[in-house]
């Protein structure tokens, strides 16, 4: 399946963890299911505002990722980002629900994260 900007939507929900306050140097991590499996997803990166609201994605914003990738079997992923705030969206098709992960980038911050994502079937 080719790389695609468009979010897949195919959940009925959108499951959003703010991990703002938690700032990273470097963003990278996996895509797994509950029970810890991995799992293949298109991750995007858009950018946010410090001044938008904790779940509010501007519109001007939320129509291009400033980055994308598919992840492989193993559900990784990794990002080289400018220091700033964005939203990591994990998503897949038919029944899967998009999973956001809010995160700050702070270079020269001592912490290195490893960000685990969670993916959910939808109810």
């Amino acid at each position: 399946m080719p790389l695609t900007t468009e979010t897949r939507w195919g959940g009925n929900e959108k499951i959003e963890i703010d991990l703002r306050d938690k700032p990273v140097r470097t963003v990278r991590g996996t895509v797994v299911w509950p029970d810890g499996e991995t799992v293949s997803a298109l991750v995007q990166v858009y950018l946010r505002k410090p001044s938008d609201g904790h779940y509010q994605t501007r519109y001007e914003d939320a129509r291009l990722p400033v980055a994308a990738c598919e992840t492989g079997d193993d559900g990784a992923f990794a990002f080289s980002l400018a220091p700033g705030e964005y939203e990591l969206r994990m998503s897949q098709n038919g029944g899967v629900d998009v999973t956001s992960v809010f995160l700050t980038v702070k270079h020269g911050w001592h912490r290195s994260r490893k960000i685990k994502a969670q993916m959910h079937l939808g109810t």
